[in-house]
């Protein structure tokens, strides 16, 4: 528990995350911080760009304004009896060029967590109950009825290696089946399945996203709205479904803990792409040629930012001291800042640098005029 206690203060000290533990393990008042609502963004902006259940299919984003929706039409016992369901299908129908599926259907959804329903939703065991509502984010993909199984597989693994790839540690998410048996009274059109993405952290598991197969011909469904779409050979058959639901709030809070969940003190391992900060200026002097050292640091802020990156709004440190500039750098790990650039007064003359990663605290010496360029390729790799 000790090691829990030390991933959550590490979180508080670089004001990520809140959270009290109470004497039994649990985990309680979990609200996000300024930093946190930043990385939060972050997911979702990533999420959007690169989240797919199918990476061979376009997304089609479907904006909603749902005051009244309520987390139990995200569970999966029957979320394809939802009018939010239902609608999302007539709202492509009516939108789209080619009304045929394939297709994925992507939803923004904010609503109110109902913790009544809670034992059967993705968010259940990591609930950041700061936070007044949640958002939640959904993907549908309507598929052939004959590539219900085929397409749910993949779309696990499509899943899995998404969060593998934002993680500090691949090793720490797994799959985990969804056993609807354990649910009294429970009737489920034939060939519904459904997995939960989990991570593990000391002495938890969280859950991360759910994935559910549905297909839509056993569902006692009316068919009209569905028959509506079809396949690109025109057969007009229900297709099937497969649901992601990733509750932000509650996914944001497994990237962090993740990220704190290191040997290192005081470091965050956030993975570089959400990261809120993704690149810091530090420089050291020997009190000399000071207003052009700071004319540099400000240029290079400009510069970085204007292409792209996400900057940290003033100097790590400005300073003459070594010590004072290795705890700067150290307070660029807490933040989770993946690189940092440390200039000096040779910098005016050769106009080399160093480069520093946060991961590996190593450095590199690189030109300046290479700096824009090189972050912009590691980054976007």
């Amino acid at each position: 528990m000790q090691q829990f206690k030390k991933i959550v203060k590490k979180l508080q000290n670089s004001r990520y995350l809140n959270a009290l533990i109470k004497d039994t393990g649990c985990i309680s008042n979990t609200e996000l911080l300024e930093n946190g609502v930043k990385c939060s963004e972050q997911i979702l902006h990533h999420w959007r760009n690169t989240h797919s259940l199918d990476k061979e299919v376009a997304a089609n984003f479907i904006n909603t304004n749902d005051n009244d929706f309520k987390t139990s039409s995200l569970n999966r016992l029957n979320f394809v009896y939802s009018n939010q369901f239902h609608e999302k299908i007539k709202y492509f129908y009516s939108n789209s060029d080619t009304k045929q599926y394939p297709a994925i259907l992507k939803t923004i959804q904010t609503a109110t967590v109902d913790k009544s329903s809670a034992a059967h939703e993705p968010h259940s065991n990591l609930v950041c109950s700061g936070a007044r509502q949640h958002t939640f984010l959904i993907t549908d993909l309507l598929v052939h009825h004959a590539q219900g199984f085929s397409k749910f597989f993949n779309s696990q693994r499509e899943c899995k290696i998404w969060w593998m790839r934002v993680s500090s540690d691949p090793s720490k998410y797994f799959l985990e089946p969804y056993h609807f048996e354990d649910i009294p009274n429970t009737t489920l059109p034939t060939g519904t399945q459904s997995v939960t993405i989990k991570t593990k952290l000391p002495y938890f598991t969280f859950d991360v996203e759910s994935i559910t197969l549905v297909p839509l011909a056993g569902a006692g469904l009316n068919q009209t709205a569905f028959q509506l779409l079809s396949n690109n050979k025109g057969d007009q058959n229900m297709p099937a479904v497969i649901r992601s639901v990733i509750d932000l709030n509650a996914a944001t809070g497994a990237i962090l803990f993740d990220s704190a969940d290191n040997d290192r003190d005081n470091t965050l391992l956030l993975d570089r792409k959400l990261a809120p900060v993704q690149c810091a200026v530090a420089c050291y002097h020997e009190g000399k040629n000071i207003d052009d050292l700071e004319d540099l640091c400000l240029h290079l802020h400009f510069v970085l930012e204007r292409s792209g990156l996400r900057m940290l709004s003033e100097n790590t440190v400005f300073t003459d001291s070594f010590q004072e500039l290795d705890v700067g750098l150290q307070k660029s790990d807490c933040l989770g800042i993946p690189y940092t650039l440390i200039i000096n007064e040779s910098t005016l003359k050769t106009g080399l640098l160093k480069l520093r990663s946060r991961d590996t605290t190593l450095e590199e010496s690189i030109h300046i005029s290479d700096i824009p360029a090189y972050l912009l390729h590691i980054f976007s790799s």
